[in-house]
């Protein structure tokens, strides 16, 4: 009830503030610091609402953006949103170096089988449902030309494509609430994180591909594929030399750590901008590196290669809270619940379509593996979750196919709000149903060599 009685009070504060007297609008100058606190305080409430309900709390930072950002009640304008991207950049490098912290190989490599085996069955299946359900369906998609065979396969494909992409951020935010140890946890997260690294990849193969049969006359644009594996190539080599960097500060210096990570997670999502525009603008070279996936690189790095692992997760862990509260706040308040209301039926279909092959995908990866009866039954409600780089290649869409991608990014969009709602709850239940969620549970359950 004190939360509820809270949220209430700080509703009605920012929405006084925001009422103009005569014709000023008093704090108008200060909107964008007031609403991004009014949303973190908001965010955190709900969050700790939803808590007593068994809910994941990123679910109520993530729906806190939606409800009091610029989709429904417009406490948070979209300019504001817009404005606190920066902010939104660094706690997702932040959270990207608690992603590779948590890969610890002495875990993974007894999981490894397990992991090779649920990627493969998912790239296979996953794409393939989607990639049929969307030519089955192409008649509902008001993009795609009547009649135009070739633009159909391309739009299946980049649909397929992205019903690949996960969500690491969501996935360690949930793993850290629940306190998961364990086979499966690893296995989840692994997988996660490789998908994600996949997904970019045959992205660039499918989005070259779709250009060169959409015009004829263009050849498949290599150059495109070969940039991309030079910008992955790039960011893990960068992400090697900041893991040393961060392995150096915490063994000669120690002190303040926290602070110092979230100055290299600033300075990477600044460098990576600025450095790709410089080389645009002086060279005409496109080479823009991946800030998340540097961050879990570097954070990989000190976890397996140096002796501060430990020391880094701990003071990660320490300090996990707002920066879950302020990037899944701003994660909700981004979602555009607008497509949603303007075009549901089909975003709803390819999301249970989605699931349905992800859960099939999972259990097929984990039968062959050998995993236990319970991990078959559970895995595939750990893979819903959705955004991040899923959202940077929807943009990526709309640059390479101008006349349709638009359209095509919304539905995309709308996808990946959908997931994002969903995913969060389904990898908690999973968790839990396993017994590795330690906050609810410790019994494990016994692999089968036991």
């Amino acid at each position: 009830m004190n939360r509820l009685v809270g949220l209430a009070l700080i509703s009605t504060f920012i929405a006084l503030v925001g009422l103009p007297i005569g014709d000023v609008r008093v704090f108008e100058d200060a909107r964008s610091t007031l609403s991004f606190g009014f949303l973190l305080l908001a965010a955190y409430l709900v969050g700790d609402i939803l808590a007593r309900f068994r809910i994941p709390k990123i679910s109520g930072y993530i729906l806190a953006g939606i409800l009091f950002g610029p989709s429904v009640l417009v406490y948070i304008p979209a300019a504001t949103v817009a404005d606190l991207k920066l902010i939104d950049d660094l706690a997702l490098t932040f959270i990207a170096f608690a992603a590779g912290g948590e890969m610890r190989l002495a875990e993974l490599r007894p999981r490894a089988r397990s992991i090779g085996f649920i990627v493969a069955a998912q790239v296979v299946v996953v794409f393939l449902a989607v990639f049929a359900f969307v030519i089955a369906a192409g008649s509902l998609l008001p993009y795609v030309t009547p009649g135009n065979s070739t633009q159909l396969v391309v739009v299946a494909a980049i649909l397929g494509t992205f019903a690949l992409a996960r969500s690491p951020s969501s996935a360690i935010a949930i793993i850290s609430e629940c306190r998961a140890r364990g086979p499966f946890t690893e296995t989840t997260l692994g997988v996660t994180v490789a998908m994600d690294l996949l997904v970019i990849l045959v992205f660039a193969v499918v989005v070259a591909f779709g250009q060169s049969v959409i015009d004829s006359a263009t050849a498949m644009d290599l150059r495109f594929i070969g940039g991309v594996v030079v910008e992955v190539a790039c960011s893990i080599v960068v992400g090697i030399g900041l893991g040393r960097l961060v392995s150096f500060y915490i063994r000669r210096v120690g002190a303040d750590l926290t602070v110092f990570i979230l100055c290299m997670a600033f300075m990477v999502a600044f460098f990576s901008e600025h450095f790709a525009r410089f080389l645009d603008d002086a060279y005409e070279i496109q080479l823009h590196l991946e800030p998340m996936l540097i961050c879990v690189t570097a954070g990989f790095w000190v976890q397996n290669y140096s002796e501060g692992g430990d020391v880094l997760m701990e003071r990660i862990d320490r300090s996990s809270l707002p920066i879950y509260v302020v990037f899944f706040a701003l994660t909700g308040a981004s979602l555009d619940i607008g497509s949603l209301r303007s075009a549901w039926f089909v975003p709803a279909c390819i999301a249970g379509v989605r699931f349905a092959a992800i859960w099939t995908g999972a259990a097929m990866g984990s039968h062959f593996a050998g995993d236990p009866p319970a991990y078959r039954r559970w895995s595939g409600f750990a893979y819903v979750t959705q955004a991040g780089v899923s959202l940077g290649l929807a943009g990526i869409v709309v640059r390479r196919f101008p006349e349709w991608g638009n359209e095509l990014a919304t539905t995309i969009v709308a996808v990946i709000t959908l997931n994002q709602i969903v995913g969060p709850i389904a990898l908690k239940l999973a968790l839990s149903a396993v017994g590795e969620a330690r906050a609810r549970s410790t019994r494990r359950i016994e692999s089968p060599e036991a």
